[in-house]
């Protein structure tokens, strides 16, 4: 089979509510969507959501190499897994690409969904017989909010009786008065984890993990900010809780150097930071194998495309710690998906179901949303 086009959307769709953490205060989502189609009539699809303050990436600058990567695709022909493999190989291990991790993610994503589609599989297929996990635990995510914001978000997350619960933070002060009324509402069970996205430095971070220590809190992420290996390495020293690095690791370099200087105590691996599909599969892998636990993340503001990803994704990961994804109802105006990806009642979830993502794209919402960039 071979791809005969290649078409790429910017996608701009509202949030129902204003996300903001210490980087970055949203709106609406910014994303990519890359459509492919065969020659033998099938038609596979892939997002990439670029955040300049993790991969430095903008928007118009992720859609052009996306273009530009797709179009080294289109006319491409393969037969199985192991010809699909060497041609995206040829065009992953370019500059470009791994200059452009978002855009390659929706492209390779695309390709992916493409083939298992054509072969009747599940995505997680191509890659495994069997999977590693059948079943899966989502955690909530709580953002910068007022208490009166708070206070609209939180019942939902008690109602759902979620067992993990991730909490943004920006300061000491302000930070622990958050907490304390978070852990209050939500009563002494769930595993509370908190996000910092840098807004500490190390000695501010030590401390605010000591005093959060008597709230409950389980791990701390990105404590310190994404450039600052030297202070990461201090917090996970001489913190009292596990750090988890997001914005610090996009790569297998930025991997290997934590690794090597034990800078952290976990990754959170993310599919549009970190390349793709493959890619966050090789790292997560290589970071098990070095003795350091992971985290599947999300972007917010992710449609259906890649919160399926995810659990794909998922279905191959060993010794998961935490897994985020899903949440696209709770903070997308819209999807562009005509299935549900989302979690039940205390963020369970099962295996995807379908050929390919398992997913397949409203059109009217594509049209309504997106804006055709190429075709």
């Amino acid at each position: 089979m071979k791809i005969t086009n290649l078409k790429v959307y910017r996608l701009e769709i509202p949030f129902s509510l204003a996300i903001s953490h210490n980087l970055a205060e949203r709106r609406e989502s910014e994303a990519i969507v890359v459509v492919v189609e065969s020659d033998n009539g099938f038609t596979g699809v892939g997002e990439g959501t670029p955040r300049q303050y993790v991969t430095e990436e903008t928007l118009p600058g992720c859609i052009d190499v996306a273009i530009k990567l797709g179009s080294q695709l289109t006319g491409k022909e393969w037969g199985d897994s192991f010809g699909l493999n060497q041609i995206l190989d040829t065009v992953s291990m370019q500059l470009l690409a791994q200059q452009n991790p978002s855009a390659w993610c929706a492209v390779e994503l695309a390709c992916l969904d493409l083939f298992a589609q054509s072969r009747k599989i599940p995505l997680w297929q191509l890659f495994s017989d069997t999977p590693v996990n059948t079943s899966f635990t989502h955690s909530a995510v709580i953002p910068l909010l007022p208490i009166e914001g708070l206070d609209v978000v939180l019942p939902v997350v008690k109602a759902m009786d979620m067992q993990f619960v991730k909490v943004k933070v920006s300061s000491i002060q302000d930070g622990v008065r958050y907490l304390s009324h978070i852990r209050k509402v939500l009563g002494p069970e769930p595993d509370i984890r908190i996000d910092a996205n840098g807004a500490f430095t190390a000695d501010e971070a030590i401390e605010f993990g000591r005093v959060s220590q008597s709230i409950g809190v389980s791990s701390f992420e990105q404590p310190v900010a994404k450039e600052d290996m030297d202070g990461l390495k201090k917090v996970t020293e001489q913190g009292p809780l596990p750090t988890i690095t997001d914005e610090s690791m996009c790569n297998m370099h930025d991997m290997n150097t934590l690794i090597r200087n034990q800078g952290c105590s976990g990754f959170n691996v993310r599919l549009s930071k970190c390349g793709g599909f493959r890619e966050s599969l090789k790292l997560w892998n290589h970071a098990l194998a070095n003795g350091f636990f992971c985290q599947l993340g999300c972007h917010v503001g992710e449609t259906g495309i890649l919160a399926a990803a995810g659990r794909h994704l998922a279905t191959l990961c060993r010794n998961i710690r935490y897994l985020e994804g899903g949440y696209t109802r709770f903070t997308l105006e819209s999807d562009i998906c005509n299935e549900d990806v989302q979690f039940g009642h205390q963020g369970k979830a099962g295996l995807m179901e379908g050929h390919g993502l398992g997913v397949s794209i409203n059109w009217k919402a594509l049209d309504k949303w997106g804006t055709l960039m190429s075709s």
